[in-house]
């Protein structure tokens, strides 16, 4: 059993949840390329095929599912989740290598993890005014 666009526009029609009016059929007129004889560079005039006919089906999109309030509570997500994990990274590794220092006994008598990071914290702020005090110098 054939498939006829009609039955083909009700099918997609349906899948997507509504009835939508179509495009009436757009016929294309064929473009095949010149042929060219073998022998020689001139073109081959060949008989004209019936145009082709293509149909565009034109249906409209799903409807959305979830909230708009869900939507914009995953937005405000993103945009929080960038400064707190750059946050992090700058300061879970101070954190990691005093706790590391603490556990193998290293740190100086009567220092602790807290003072540890702080200093670790003051050292890379202290850097980086300097890196920026050379390019603003270079500059």
């Amino acid at each position: 059993m054939a498939l006829t666009n009609a039955d083909f526009r009700r099918m997609i029609a349906g899948h997507r949840g509504g009835v939508a009016r179509t495009l009436p059929p757009l016929t294309v007129p064929d473009r095949t390329p010149h042929h060219l004889a073998p022998s020689s560079r001139l073109p081959v005039h060949v008989a004209p095929r019936e145009p082709r006919i293509v149909e565009v089906v034109w249906t409209p999109a799903p409807a959305r599912s979830g909230s708009r309030w869900l939507g914009g509570l995953a937005a405000l997500a993103k945009v929080l989740v960038v400064p707190v994990l750059l946050a992090g990274g700058v300061y879970a590794k101070p954190v990691y290598e005093c706790h590391k220092q603490k556990s193998h006994g290293m740190l100086y008598y009567g220092t602790t993890v807290r003072m540890c990071v702080n200093e670790r914290m003051s050292e890379k702020v202290g850097s980086l005014h300097a890196f920026v005090d050379r390019q603003m110098r270079a500059m």
